[in-house]
């Protein structure tokens, strides 16, 4: 009796930790610098993790987080029309389920997506009547946390209005 207790609390104590993510979660995402640690609570245990690049259409960066080869975060930089708004970007994403809309109308995050709109300075010439959006999308089963996405979402919309994706 003693002993499967001992089994049942070991097993218990393996799951979910630090110990069991040998691998280094990615400080930059698209080329958008971003704290490690707002990434890290969406991914899951593995021993790698690769990012993988992508340009679907003119003007759309694509990054996908890639743990023991199945995708666990998307990251998106996507412009759309400057009338749209992000529950409008939202709706063309999976993830955003239940999704709340800051009161700024900036944001819209849900446990396992989120979308930020850049600010009204970023601009581009390549998309001159465009806002700029970031999207993220996590597939990890199991890692829904709605104040981490508020957070991530959040910086990384912050991050990418001031990096060189705002000419």
């Amino acid at each position: 009796m003693m002993l499967a207790g001992v089994l049942a609390f070991s097993a218990c104590s393996g799951r979910g930790g630090e110990q069991d993510k040998k691998y280094s979660t990615p400080s930059t995402l698209c080329g958008i610098s971003l704290d490690p640690e707002l990434l890290d609570v969406f991914l899951p245990d593995g021993d790698s993790v690769s990012v993988k690049p992508s340009t679907p259409n003119g003007g759309t960066k694509r990054c996908e987080l890639i743990v023991d080869g199945n995708v666990s975060v998307r990251q998106t930089q996507t412009w759309w029309g400057e009338g749209e708004s992000a529950a409008t970007v939202a709706a063309a994403y999976d993830r955003m389920d239940d999704g709340q809309i800051t009161d700024d109308n900036r944001y819209l995050y849900s446990g396992t997506g989120a979308v930020g709109k850049a600010t009204t300075l970023c601009k581009s010439p390549d998309h001159p009547d465009q806002t700029l959006y970031a999207v993220i999308q996590v597939f990890t089963p199991d890692r829904s946390d709605t104040g981490a996405m508020k957070r991530l979402i959040t910086a990384y919309t912050k991050a990418l209005g001031e990096s060189g994706e705002c000419g």
